[in-house]
C-alpha cells in the first residue's frame, strides 16, 4: 500500500543482515517508501534499496537472482532492469531508455537467422514457448520476419509476433543486445530449428490449415452428425462504458488488476481442461494468459487512459478490438482464426471490470447453435443442449475448432452463404461435421437416413463403452491385453474410467521438460508413487528418461545436432549422465514398492546398453538397500524397440530383457529411412508398410521362442485396421491412447484371430503400404 508506517513496519519484518528491496509500483508509492526510511535507524537505512519497478516483473527477476546468493545491489539492479524493459514497450519504437548495466551499454548486437520448421508457424503455442525461453535472458530481444519483411518486434509480444505472419519455410531474423545477448540467441537457434516444443509431423486432416477459403460452402470442423431445431446467437454488442476519468493512475490500477483476474481464470480453466480434453487442448489457454501479458497490447490501453482519460474499460475494448482486427487482416487463414483468441481474452476482462459478457450456448432445448464465431471460453461453456455448432465464420483451425473436436461436438464453419440473414426461418437442419455437408429442412426420407446413421453408431459407441471393462478377447479365444500410453500423473484415472488394464507406456519425459533444472529423486518419486497408488496392482511399464530428437531439456546441456533422431537421445543420454539415471532409477524403484512396475530402456541400439543399463538399476537397487530405504526387487526390465538393430538382434535380446515393447513410430522411421516429420516423405510414416510388418514378425517371433511378452506402444495401436494386423502377427498386448480404448476393444472383439493371421501373411508379401492398407480393409489393391 502507500502507508508510510505501514511500510516501515513491513521493512522492519523482514529486516536481515543481507538488506531489503522495495518494489515501488505506483506514483504515489516512491513518496510514502521516502517517508517509510525516515523512521528507520541509519543503519537499517543503509541496508534498503527502493527500487520504482513494476510488482509482477520486478519481485520475480528479483526473486530469482536472490536466490541464487546474490547481492543486494546485484537484485536491485536485476528489478530495475524489469522497469526498463516495461519503459520501452511504453515508449514506444525508438525511445529505448538508458541501460544502467555498463556491459549491456557496451555489448554490440548479435544477430541469427533461423528457418521455420513448423508445419503451422509460428502460431499461439510456439511464439508463446518462445516468448518464455526469450525472457529468461537478460537481452533486449527482436523478431524480424526476413521473408515478408515484416518487424521488427519485441520478442516478449505476442501479438507482435502473430503480426510477422511467420509460416513454415519462411526465413526470421532474431537479434539481441545487452549482457547475455550472444548466449540468448545460442540458446534460441536450436530451440526454433527444432519446432519450440511443436510436433514436426505433418498435421492430421482436421489440423491442417487449408488454402484461404474461397468457396461458398461450409468446411468441416468436428466429425459427427447434427440433427435438431437451429437457434441464432448474435454477436451483440457489449455496452461498454464511454465516461472519462479524472485519475488515470487509478484507472490503470483497475485494469492491472482486471488482467490479473482474467490471468487467474484462465489458468482455473487450463488446470481442469488439462484432466478432462488432454494437455494440447488445454495449452490454448496458456496462450490466451500469454496474450493477458502482452505488452503492445497493454501499452494501446494504458496510452488511451493516460492520454484522452478514457475509463479502463473502453481504453480495453479500444485496444483488444484493434489487435483483433490486425490478426483479422493477415494473409494467412490459421492467423486470422487468432483473432477469436484476442477477442476471447478481451471479454474476459471486461468482464472482470464489471462489463456483462452475453451468453452464448443456453440453448432452451436441444438443438444446433448458430453463431457467427465461438471463443474458446465459449466452447468450454456450452450446454448438453447444444447437439452441434454452425459457425459463419471461423474455419477448422481456430481454437474454438480444436476444443469442439476435443469435446467431440459436431460443428462446421464458414456457413455464412447458407444463411442469407440471421435469424432465417429454417425450422430443422442436419450436418455432417466430417463432409460439410448442411442441409436446411432436409426431407423426412433424408432426416430418417441420417438418423439411422447416428443411431448406429450411437450403439457401437455406447456398447464399446459399456464393456470397456471387459478383456479384449476374440471370437476363436485369443485375449489380447490393452493398455494405456501416459505422459502425465493425472491421467492414470482417466485411463482405468476408460477401460485401461494397465499402463504400457508411461512417459518420464515430463518431469524434465519445461523447467530449468533436473527433477530430485523424491520429486519422480512423489509423482511415479501417484501413479501406483491409482493403478494398484495392475501393470505398469515406466519408460526411463527418453530425452532427445524432438524433446527437449534446456540445461541437460545436449549438443546440438544435424539430425537429433539419429543423435544423443533415450538411453544414450542416461548413459552418459550417470548420476541423473541413478537419481531416477531410484525413484522409480522407490514408487514401485507394492506395485507392479516394469522398467523399459528407449533407444536400445546393441545388447552393452542394456547390459550396461541393467548395472545402473542394480546400482540403484544397492545403494537403496544399504540406506535401509523399502524398494520394489527384483523388478522386470524390457527394451523399447524402435531401433533396426534391435529388431534384427531380437534373438539376442529375448535371451535378457524381459519384454519387448514395439515403438512403431520410431521404427517406421528408420526402417524406412524417412524422417516422420517431414511432410513430403508422408507415405513413408505409416507402421503398415510391408517391410516394417516383417520386422515386427520377426520380433514376436523371436521373442516368443524364449517366452517373453510383446506389446506395441507406437500410434498404430490406435488405429482399428493396423490393430487387426499387429494381432495377426502375434502381438500380445496393445498399448495406446485412453480414448481410444473401448474402440480398439471392440474391434478385437469383432474379429477371429484365425482370420487375422492369414491377413497378416499376405500383408507381408504385398509391395505397399496402400496395398496393406487396401487388403486389410477389404478393398482391392489395383
Amino acid at each position: 500500500g502507500t502507508n508510510a508506517m505501514e511500510i516501515m513496519e513491513a521493512i522492519t519484518t523482514v529486516m536481515s543482515t543481507e538488506g531489503v528491496l522495495v518494489l515501488m509500483d505506483m506514483g504515489s508509492a516512491l513518496l510514502s517508501a521516502d517517508t517509510a526510511l525516515g523512521f528507520l535507524e541509519d543503519e537499517q537505512r543503509a541496508r534498503v534499496r527502493c527500487v520504482a519497478a513494476p510488482f509482477v516483473e520486478g519481485a520475480v527477476a528479483a526473486g530469482v537472482v536472490a536466490s541464487l546468493g546474490s547481492t543486494l545491489d546485484e537484485v536491485s539492479r536485476e528489478a530495475e532492469g524489469a522497469l526498463r524493459q516495461k519503459r520501452e514497450h511504453v515508449a514506444g519504437e525508438g525511445a529505448m531508455t538508458p541501460d544502467p548495466n555498463p556491459k549491456a551499454a557496451t555489448n554490440p548486437e548479435e544477430t541469427i537467422r533461423v528457418t521455420i520448421p513448423n508445419p503451422l508457424g509460428w502460431h499461439a503455442r510456439p511464439a508463446a514457448r518462445f516468448i518464455r525461453e526469450a525472457s529468461a535472458f537478460h537481452a533486449d530481444i527482436q523478431v524480424r520476419n526476413v521473408t515478408k519483411g515484416r518487424g521488427p518486434t519485441s520478442a516478449k509480444s505476442l501479438t507482435g509476433l502473430a503480426s510477422l505472419g511467420i509460416l513454415r519455410g519462411h526465413e526470421i531474423e532474431i537479434s539481441a543486445s545487452g549482457p547475455e545477448a550472444k548466449t540468448a540467441l545460442q540458446a534460441l537457434r536450436p530451440s526454433v530449428e527444432s519446432g519450440l516444443g511443436d510436433s514436426l509431423a505433418e498435421p492430421s486432416p482436421a489440423a491442417t490449415v487449408p488454402p484461404t477459403t474461397t468457396t461458398d460452402e461450409p468446411v468441416p470442423v468436428s466429425s459427427g452428425l447434427a440433427i435438431g431445431p437451429l437457434f441464432f446467437t448474435t454477436s451483440a454488442e457489449i455496452a461498454v462504458p464511454e465516461e472519462k476519468v479524472e485519475n488515470p493512475d487509478n484507472e490503470i490500477d483497475r485494469l492491472h488488476k482486471a488482467i490479473d483476474e482474467a490471468k487467474a481464470a484462465v489458468a482455473r480453466e487450463q488446470t481442469a481442461l488439462r484432466s478432462t480434453l488432454g494437455k494440447n487442448e488445454a495449452a490454448i489457454f496458456a496462450a490466451q494468459a500469454l496474450l493477458l501479458e502482452d505488452p503492445d497490447l497493454l501499452h494501446r490501453a494504458e496510452a488511451a487512459i493516460r492520454e484522452h482519460r478514457e475509463n479502463a474499460a473502453r481504453a480495453w475494448a479500444n485496444a483488444y478490438q484493434e489487435v483483433a482486427a490486425n490478426y483479422a487482416q493477415l494473409d494467412d487463414e490459421y492467423l486470422r482464426q487468432r483473432a477469436a483468441d484476442v477477442r476471447d481474452i478481451g471479454v474476459r476482462v471486461l468482464a472482470a471490470l464489471g462489463v456483462a459478457r452475453p451468453r452464448v450456448g443456453d440453448l432452451p432445448q436441444a438443438g444446433i447453435l448458430v453463431v457467427d464465431d465461438l471463443a474458446p471460453a465459449e466452447v468450454t461453456a456450452l450446454s448438453k443442449n447444444v447437439l452441434g455448432v454452425i459457425c459463419l465464420q471461423g474455419g477448422r483451425t481456430s481454437h474454438a475448432a480444436i476444443l469442439l473436436r476435443a469435446r467431440g461436438v459436431p460443428a462446421i464453419a464458414h456457413a455464412r452463404a447458407t444463411f442469407p440473414r440471421i435469424g432465417a426461418a429454417a425450422a430443422t437442419a442436419a450436418f455432417d461435421g466430417d463432409t460439410g455437408e448442411l442441409w436446411i429442412d432436409p426431407p423426412s426420407a433424408k432426416i430418417e437416413a441420417l438418423r439411422t446413421r447416428m443411431e448406429t453408431q450411437r450403439i457401437a459407441a455406447e456398447e464399446a463403452a459399456r464393456i470397456r471393462h471387459e478383456a479384449a478377447v476374440t471370437t476363436d479365444g485369443r485375449t489380447v491385453a490393452i493398455s494405456a500410453n501416459l505422459g502425465r500423473v493425472g491421467e492414470a484415472a482417466a485411463a482405468l474410467e476408460r477401460g485401461a488394464e494397465g499402463v504400457g507406456l508411461f512417459r518420464t519425459e515430463f518431469l524434465f521438460i519445461d523447467r530449468q533444472d533436473a527433477p530430485s529423486e523424491d520429486e519422480q518419486f512423489a509423482a511415479l508413487r501417484q501413479v501406483r497408488e491409482t493403478m494398484g496392482t495392475r501393470p505398469v511399464v515406466i519408460r526411463t528418461l527418453d530425452i532427445g530428437g524432438d524433446k527437449e531439456a534446456p540445461y541437460l546441456g545436449l549438443p546440438r545436432e544435424a539430425n537429433p533422431f539419429l543423435g544423443e537421445r533415450g538411453i544414450r543420454v542416461c548413459l552418459s549422465r550417470p548420476e541423473l539415471f541413478q537419481t531416477q532409477l531410484r525413484a522409480i524403484l522407490r514408487a514401485a514398492d507394492g506395485g507392479d512396475f516394469r522398467i523399459m530402456f528407449p533407444m536400445i541400439t546393441e545388447l552393452s546398453e542394456l547390459r550396461e543399463a541393467r548395472a545402473a538399476l542394480d546400482e540403484a537397487h544397492r545403494v537403496l538397500a544399504q540406506s535401509g530405504v523399502p524398494h520394489a526387487w527384483p523388478i522386470s526390465t524390457g527394451i523399447m524397440v524402435e531401433v533396426p538393430s534391435a529388431a534384427m538382434l531380437s534373438d539376442q535380446f529375448a535371451v535378457e530383457a524381459d519384454f519387448f515393447s514395439i515403438g512403431t513410430n520410431d521404427l517406421t522411421q528408420y526402417v524406412l529411412a524417412a524422417d516422420r516429420g517431414n511432410p513430403a516423405l508422408a507415405r513413408f510414416q505409416d507402421a503398415l508398410h510391408p517391410a516394417v510388418l516383417r520386422m515386427i514378425e520377426q520380433i514376436v517371433t523371436e521373442a516368443h521362442r524364449r517366452g517373453k511378452h510383446v506389446a506395441v506402444c507406437g500410434e498404430s495401436a490406435s488405429d482399428p485396421t493396423a490393430a487387426r494386423l499387429l494381432i495377426g502377427l502375434g502381438v500380445d498386448e496393445l498399448s495406446l491412447n485412453p480414448t481410444r480404448i473401448p474402440a480398439i476393444k471392440s474391434t478385437i472383439r469383432a474379429a477371429r484371430h484365425g482370420d487375422l493371421q492369414s491377413l497378416a501373411r499376405r500383408a507381408i508379401d504385398l509391395t505397399s503400404t496402400t496395398e496393406v492398407r487396401s487388403v486389410a480393409e477389404g478393398r482391392d489393391p489395383a
